[in-house]
């Protein structure tokens, strides 16, 4: 699966960052969680096609308000809650 810029970016970076500058738990706890949005690994729902018996797997989101997909999603929903 492609990964997007920032996440890229998060990944290359993060280690080296959070040894360097004293990070609080709530940053700590969002950016990992961002860093395994839509992982595998860390759960996923199977989607099986009842005409052609096709299946797909998709991971499960992390629902973290840093993440540029989740995030963007809530920010969406908040916006059109205002209007």
């Amino acid at each position: 699966m492609a990964t997007g810029i920032i996440k890229q970016i998060f990944e290359d970076k993060w280690g080296e960052f959070k040894e360097k500058y004293p990070i609080r738990p709530t940053v700590l706890s969002e950016v990992k969680k961002m860093l395994t949005c839509k992982d595998m690994s860390e759960g996923y729902s199977k989607f099986c096609c009842p005409t052609c018996n096709e299946v797909r797997y998709v991971g499960f989101t992390c629902k973290s308000r840093f993440c540029t997909s989740c995030g963007r999603k809530a920010t969406e929903q908040w916006v059109e809650k205002l209007s």
